[in-house]
Formats: C-alpha cells, structure tokens, sequence
C-alpha cells in the first residue's frame, strides 16, 4: 500500500499499489473530496470538481472490492 494526503483537508488516503494509475479517482474518507491521480511515482493527487449528472460507478477504485 501506498499513502497520499488529501490536498483538501490534509488526511492520509491509503492507495493499493495496482489501483495506482495516473486518471484514477479516489474518495478521501475524512472529507469526501473526489481525488485524481495525476502522477503514480510518487503518487500525487489533485481534487476534482464532479458533475453529478456524470457519475459512472467505474470512475472510482473501491478498496472493498476483491479481484
């Protein structure tokens, strides 16, 4: 597992390596900000304005979720 902190409100978001990939989309837990990979090496994150009416279930990795 990899770490990044949350530009938004400063939380460590937790990443698996393999879900790493830049155009990715994460949720932070503590604010709910809607993050996007934009390097993968060390990640890095920036947070992302989402349009509602576009939402797609596969935008956003769920670490719940076993392959």
């Amino acid at each position: 597992m990899k770490t990044v902190v949350c530009p938004e409100c400063g939380g460590i978001i937790l990443v698996a390596e393999d879900n790493a990939e830049v155009s990715s989309r994460l949720v932070c837990e503590s604010c709910f900000a809607t993050l996007e990979i934009t390097a993968e090496d060390p990640i890095e994150v920036i947070v992302v304005d989402i349009d509602v009416d576009e939402l797609d279930d596969d935008d956003y990795d769920d670490e719940d979720e076993e392959e």
